[in-house]
């Protein structure tokens, strides 16, 4: 694959935070899956290997997590190495390539991570932009809630959700048209609760999401 960078540093993504004393990019990715394929992909998601490296004693990712509500799925990424390193390592992974196929059925828009036109198309569709972001990271517990917004309402239901804070912990808010979702990441384990107060006047839907799967290096949750 070209070596091109996906995105650089501006225009909301990707993130930049610490974790350990160390300078990460978060990405998020958001994409549907068919009605009815809901467990399936779950099941499948779940099945997501360990991470591994770029190079000798360097991390590929520092943390890659995937939430579920309903259709939509979001992963969210913590990339330690360059965007396109990362994309054309994991393209190259047998077991990610395995998982992918088994995917494809259940997408309700296709993509091959071997291809690389594909697999930039993917990514054109589904990077969810960063609205905001504050307070420590790391391998705090991580929930979140997914909201729909009235058309043309998003900035605005972001902005509000970008004033919630964790006690202990930091926030992340992810915006990609209509879809916002708010990640919160604390000592706090208790069950999300969509602000439903705080987004009635721009909301159609806030839903608690599920997480599937849970992966940081060094570490299998």
């Amino acid at each position: 694959m070209n070596a091109r960078p996906l995105c650089g540093h501006r225009g909301g993504f990707p993130a930049v935070t610490m974790t350990g004393g160390r300078t990460v990019d978060r990405y998020a990715f958001t994409f549907p899956v068919r009605a009815g394929s809901e467990e399936v992909v779950a099941e499948i998601l779940s099945s997501y290997a360990a991470l591994s490296v770029c190079g000798p004693g360097r991390a590929l990712l520092e943390r890659t997590s995937v939430f579920m509500a309903g259709r939509v799925v979001v992963r969210v990424a913590d990339i330690t190495c360059p965007p396109w390193e990362a994309v054309r390592h994991l393209a190259a992974q047998p077991r990610i390539q395995a998982l992918e196929q088994r995917l494809r059925p259940h997408l309700v828009y296709d993509r091959d991570v071997t291809d690389e036109a594909s697999l930039r198309r993917f990514l054109a569709t589904a990077v969810m932009r960063v609205a905001s972001g504050n307070g420590r990271t790391g391998r705090l517990p991580r929930r979140a809630v997914l909201y729909e917004s009235l058309p043309r309402h998003a900035g605005e239901l972001a902005r509000r959700l970008a004033g919630v804070t964790a006690l202990s912990g930091g926030t992340t808010v992810f915006r990609r048209r209509d879809l916002v979702v708010h990640l919160i990441e604390s000592d706090d384990e208790a069950p999300p609760v969509p602000l439903v107060g705080l987004v009635t006047p721009f909301a159609t839907l806030a839903r608690p999401m599920t997480l599937v799967t849970d992966r940081s290096v060094g570490a299998v949750a």
